[in-house]
């Protein structure tokens, strides 16, 4: 399914992030959207993710925008990931559960989320202890893996390898290639290596 943007713009106070801006992501293909910090990038994610509103400009996926498809279900189809995971209640486990339950996911088809990642070396004790007792990076993993294990449309990833080592990071990288994915990265080299193409945002 091809995610489509058309004249997108979002202001913030007194300051245009971006205005008339347009993208298209065909399956498998993975933007990379690049920019100095404070150039819109995260507010252009959760904008595609229906997380945050725009101020003009239209989002659709398969033609249809997300009032069309469900919120929910648009959220499930369009699955952002932010670059420092919130810290939940309970354990990645315990998450990873609340996220089956939810709705608009039942009956999906899915992969197994531990053993995902496992092969980004997350050691399997880290989904029964506490969010707050992991590592940012060990946070980032747990979280790419769920939303990845529920085989989205379209991921929506900011800086996902940010707090991972090099062996990590390309573990992820592999894992991800042929996904359909916006994925925010400051790593010229990873820009490189991952995108079939860039948007920079000024």
């Amino acid at each position: 399914m091809t995610l489509q943007a058309t004249d997108l713009r979002r202001v913030v106070g007194e300051r245009t992030l971006f205005s008339g801006l347009s993208l298209q992501v065909e399956p498998g293909q993975t933007l990379v959207l690049r920019g100095p910090s404070g150039s819109g990038k995260t507010l252009l994610l959760r904008a595609l993710a229906w997380l945050d509103a725009l101020d003009a400009g239209q989002v659709t996926l398969d033609g249809r925008d997300a009032v069309a498809w469900g919120v929910p279900q648009w959220r499930t189809e369009v699955a952002y990931v932010a670059q420092s995971p919130a810290v939940f209640a309970g354990s990645p486990a315990d998450f990873l559960q609340l996220v089956k339950e939810l709705t608009a996911q039942r009956g999906r088809g899915c992969s197994d989320a531990i053993a995902l990642a496992a092969a980004w070396g997350l050691p399997t004790r880290a989904w029964s202890q506490r969010w707050a007792d992991l590592s940012g990076g060990e946070r980032q993993r747990a979280a790419l893996a769920v939303a990845v294990s529920r085989q989205p449309k379209v991921l929506l990833l900011d800086e996902p390898t940010s707090a991972l080592d090099p062996d990590a990071t390309a573990a992820v990288e592999a894992s991800l290639a042929g996904l359909t994915c916006v994925w925010v990265t400051h790593d010229s080299a990873q820009a490189q290596r991952v995108g079939t193409g860039v948007v920079e945002l000024a």
